[in-house]
């Protein structure tokens, strides 16, 4: 199937390879009509195989507490949210949502290590919110004992104010570094947010403690705060902070970072904070902007993916499944991007600085032989992972016609001349792309044929 190369961009920015039920569904909708369905994920029905993926990850489900009495449940969770972010990034239909949530999880970061027996729920509890409003997300983060925990809000009391979460909530979560806040508006903040802390008998953990709650006057962003409030003192700071300016540029900005580039152009970021301040911080509003933006289709070819976006990408190329635990956090470990390893509270960086340079491209290349070379024909999966190349292998007469085909399906387009005629001569052993394709060559020259398309710069930036 040929898509435009503006059909292409798209998939490729959600999350998708050009092929498959993406391809087809977005020829047969269009593109307007495509990102709206992707917008409203509860309306599309997801893959099967996906479904009965995510029913045997139930384990996620347990509250925290239950979860706490299970031997090793801190860990078992956290392996099988991994396995879940995988799924979904790797073979939802409902792939944006899956982008959106992980964007998400990567603003109001917080380190599986710190998050504990709370990491699945502070997921679960942000994706609920991942398409609707940001000031929904701000609430759920700001009151969530994972955040409290690991910015020490919850030991913020009067007598000692703790401004830790009050300095990333400026800066990290809301207004940005350069949000026009002061050092003053920091301390105060963090008085108006003593006293929340946690409490085991609580339904979600979080608590109020008015004994700990400065309850004097504060002025904060330009806004008086009058005595004796208690939490409402906490509650109009998050309000405030959600709707101020320099947020919906904040955000709009990091938005247009993650699906578009590095450096976006400074007119769509202008237009993506005018949809999301006048839609109240509404999301998809401000995607459906983004997604139909000229500088969107523009910037095809200049975001290089992140880590774990190669990995589920490459999963998806090969059709490959993880069958050990210490397999799968190896190869982390190796390309350099740990699930939730990040230690500050920034979160994984998404430049391309941050990940190009050679040891980090060496990786790659060592993760693309072994998923194309180890994992396929083990049906037992006795390296660790287990790969459906020969079904992900398009059908073709000839060795040209094989090579193109594979590199649309995995690259969006066809190889440049030199790039070809280099791929070609691998392929037909020197023989050239008019070499009939019998089902004996395509077999030795398969693997090695994939995993230098999954090498290549072609398939690293999108």
């Amino acid at each position: 199937m040929s898509l435009s190369q503006k059909d292409t961009h798209l998939l490729l920015r959600l999350g998708f390879l050009p092929r498959g039920w993406a391809a087809r569904r977005l020829s047969k909708l269009g593109r307007e009509a495509f990102v709206e369905e992707q917008l409203h994920p509860e309306r599309l029905p997801e893959d099967p195989e996906v479904d009965r993926g995510l029913e045997a990850l139930k384990l996620l489900d347990l509250p925290p507490r239950e979860l706490a009495r299970l031997e090793d449940g801190e860990e078992r969770a956290y392996y099988r949210l991994l396995q879940r972010y995988l799924l979904l990034q790797s073979r939802s239909r409902r792939r944006l949502a899956a982008r959106v949530e992980a964007f998400w999880v990567n603003h109001f970061y917080v380190p599986a290590e710190a998050a504990g027996v709370w990491l699945a729920h502070y997921h679960r509890s942000l994706a609920r919110h991942a398409l609707g409003r940001f000031r929904d997300l701000l609430f759920v983060s700001a009151r969530h004992p994972a955040m409290l925990v690991y910015l020490n809000a919850d030991g913020n009391v009067k007598e000692h104010p703790n401004e830790n979460y009050a300095r990333e909530l400026l800066e990290l979560h809301t207004l940005g570094v350069d949000g026009g806040y002061s050092e003053r508006d920091v301390k105060e903040a963090a008085r108006a947010l003593t006293g929340w802390t946690t409490h085991p008998r609580s339904e979600d953990g979080f608590y109020f403690d008015p004994e700990a709650h400065d309850d004097g006057p504060k002025r904060i962003l330009g806004h008086a705060f009058p005595a004796g409030r208690g939490i409402a003192d906490g509650l109009q700071l998050l309000d405030l902070a959600a709707r101020h300016p320099a947020t919906a540029r904040f955000i709009a900005r990091k938005l247009a970072q993650w699906f578009v580039s590095d450096d976006p152009h400074a007119g769509l970021v202008e237009r993506l904070a005018g949809v999301f301040q006048r839609g109240r911080g509404r999301i998809r509003p401000v995607l459906r902007e983004l997604f139909g933006a000229p500088e969107f289709y523009a910037a095809a070819g200049r975001r290089l993916r992140t880590p774990l976006e190669f990995l589920t990408a490459a999963m998806e190329a090969t059709g490959t499944v993880f069958t050990d635990e210490w397999r799968l956090r190896d190869t982390l470990n190796r390309l350099g991007q740990p699930y939730l390893g990040w230690k500050t509270p920034d979160g994984y960086p998404t430049q391309a600085r941050a990940w190009s340079g050679t040891s980090g491209l060496l990786a790659r290349w060592q993760v693309a032989l072994e998923l194309t070379q180890e994992a396929d024909g083990d049906p037992d999966g006795g390296w660790g992972l287990l790969a459906q190349l020969e079904r992900r292998t398009p059908a073709a007469a000839t060795v040209g016609a094989w090579v193109r085909t594979a590199a649309l399906e995995v690259w969006g387009h066809e190889p440049a001349p030199g790039r070809l005629a280099a791929l070609v001569d691998y392929a037909s052993d020197g023989a050239g792309a008019d070499r009939a394709l019998t089902p004996t060559l395509a077999g030795r020259k398969r693997a090695g044929l994939f995993a230098l398309l999954l090498s290549a710069p072609e398939f690293q930036w999108i």
